[in-house]
C-alpha cells in the first residue's frame, strides 16, 4: 500500500498528491470491499464544512480527501506541499475505468438522471472497451425510505462492483458515502460533476483556463447561479488560506 502522510487543511485532512498518485491509493483501497470512501474537496466543499462541523467529520472520517479545484491545489501548494496539478474529479473517475477496463474490474454508476446514465455507459465503453459496467441507480431527488436505501444496497452488492462511483452533488455525496460504508462492498468515490462532463451534458474549460484559475468564467454561462454562488466564497477561503500559512510560519 503506497504510503502517504496526510496534511492538515483548514481542519480537513488532504493528501496532497498528484493525479496519478491517488489512483495508486484508491487502487490499495479495492481489495478491502468494506466501502471506504474518497472525497474530492474544492472550495465549496472546504468552506462548507466550516459551517457544518459534521461535514468536517464526515470528511475527516474518509479514507481519503484529494485537491479537487486549482484554488485547493494552489493553496496547499502555498503551504509547502510539493505535488503536481490537482485531482479533478472526472480525470480520477476517468483514470479508474481505465485501470478497472484493464485489470478485469468492475463499476456501478450510482447518481445523476438516467439520461446522464445511458450518456455516460455509451462513452465509457467507447473509450475503454472490455469495461465492465454492472450498474446504474438514478435514485430519487429526495430523501430515500429505510425500504429503498435497502434495495439500493441489495442492488448495488449483488452486482458485486469494485468501484463504486457516486455522482449525487456535494455534500449530499459525502453524507450518502459516510451513511453506507460498511454496507457498500466496493469502494466509493464521490465525483461530483464527473458524469455530466464525461458525458457531454456540461462542456469543460480548455486546459489553459483551468490552470488560469478561470474554469468559473468557463461555466458561468452553463450554471449561473451556482457558479456565482461558489466564487463569493473565495475571499473567505483566501484569508484562512493566509491566515493558517502566517501561523505555519510563525
Amino acid at each position: 500500500m503506497m504510503i502517504v502522510e496526510r496534511v492538515n487543511f483548514q481542519g480537513i485532512k488532504f493528501y496532497p498528491v498528484s493525479l496519478e498518485e491517488a489512483l495508486k491509493i484508491v487502487v490499495s483501497h479495492i481489495p478491502k470491499k468494506n466501502g471506504d470512501y474518497f472525497c474530492l474537496a474544492d472550495v465549496h466543499l472546504v468552506m462548507k464544512s466550516h459551517k457544518f462541523p459534521k461535514l468536517k467529520e464526515i470528511l475527516n472520517e474518509s479514507a481519503g480527501n484529494f485537491p479537487d479545484g486549482m484554488w485547493v491545489a494552489g493553496a496547499l501548494k502555498i503551504l509547502g506541499n510539493k505535488f503536481r496539478g490537482r485531482v479533478r474529479g472526472t480525470d480520477l473517475m476517468l483514470k479508474l475505468c481505465e485501470y478497472a477496463a484493464r485489470n478485469n474490474l468492475k463499476i456501478f454508476l450510482y447518481g445523476n438522471t438516467d439520461d446522464t446514465l445511458n450518456l455516460l455507459k455509451k462513452r465509457l465503453v467507447k473509450l475503454y472497451p472490455g469495461l465492465k459496467i454492472v450498474g446504474t441507480i438514478s435514485p430519487p431527488f429526495r430523501e430515500l425510505t429505510k425500504e429503498e436505501d435497502f434495495e439500493i444496497i441489495e442492488e448495488i452488492n449483488s452486482s458485486t462492483p469494485d468501484i463504486l462511483f457516486v455522482s449525487l452533488g456535494a455534500p449530499k455525496q459525502e453524507r450518502w458515502m459516510y451513511a453506507h460504508k460498511g454496507k457498500i462492498k466496493a469502494v466509493q468515490i464521490g465525483v461530483g460533476a464527473a458524469f455530466d462532463f464525461i458525458s457531454g451534458k456540461l462542456k469543460q474549460a480548455p486546459l489553459w483556463m483551468q490552470n488560469a484559475y478561470l474554469e468559473w468564467l468557463y461555466r458561468l454561462p452553463q450554471q449561473p447561479l451556482k457558479t456565482l454562488y461558489r466564487m463569493s466564497l473565495v475571499p473567505e477561503f483566501i484569508l484562512r488560506t493566509l491566515i493558517q500559512l502566517i501561523n505555519k510560519r510563525w
